[in-house]
């Protein structure tokens, strides 16, 4: 076969194994079908969400988390491909923002961690599940601590999270939380029990080594 001839078979061959692995690519990175992928990025890093959706015969269009891919930026190799089962969340919006679900660090580690909302939440206080990046795995893993916090809120500067929690009419409070060596600690807790005309408050702090009641006071509620 003459040289010129070998060379324009041999380009062709190799042009055709990278069109190939381009549509293998793209077919990974691919959304489900009737879903969208929406990805967040920084300088080393990119996340990608992939977001599917189904139609219910009562509550209308529905959509949920498929799955979570962590790629690095510069090569796109994923680091992490995290399928999450019963991922149910608020739809995108018409106009493309998806606001069901935040990229942010929830445990003042200096990692971007993520959080999805839950189906059916109530807009002014919303329910989410979180999901936050452990460097032992390169990879992020599900946080039952943050799940269980009713409305939690993130004070950055003093690196602390506190709720406002509501568990019957006779009964709520709010609380303090600390991440220390990974784990988060309650460091202050005020229980409200409403007792007939008052309120009965007890405050828990660290007292003689553990965490107790150290303050109680009653409130009078006020009359209507």
């Amino acid at each position: 076969m003459p040289r010129h001839v070998f060379s324009l078979c041999l380009a062709v061959l190799l042009a055709s194994c990278t069109a190939a692995q381009h549509r293998q690519d793209a077919r990974k990175d691919a959304p489900p079908e009737g879903g969208e992928v929406y990805a967040f990025s920084d300088s080393v890093n990119t996340i990608r969400f992939f977001v599917s959706s189904h139609m219910d015969m009562r509550a209308g269009v529905q959509c949920r988390v498929d799955h979570v891919q962590f790629n690095d930026k510069a090569s796109g190799a994923v680091i992490q491909d995290l399928p999450l089962p019963d991922a149910n969340t608020l739809c995108p919006t018409p106009d493309g923002p998806f606001m069901a679900v935040e990229v942010a660090d929830f445990n003042f580690d200096g990692h971007r961690d993520f959080r999805i909302m839950k189906a059916g939440s109530e807009p002014n206080h919303p329910a989410h599940r979180y999901w936050l990046f452990d460097p032992a795995i390169q990879g992020f893993a599900p946080s039952a601590a943050l799940d269980s916090l009713q409305d939690p809120q993130f004070d950055h500067e003093r690196k602390m999270v506190s709720s406002q929690w509501y568990e019957s009419p006779v009964h709520r409070g709010g609380s303090t939380f600390r991440y220390e060596d990974g784990r988060l600690n309650m460091v202050s807790n005020m229980e409200k029990f409403r007792e007939g005309d008052h309120e009965r408050w007890v405050v828990w702090g660290m007292k003689d080594g553990r965490f107790q009641p150290v303050n109680e006071k009653e409130v009078a509620l006020p009359r209507h």
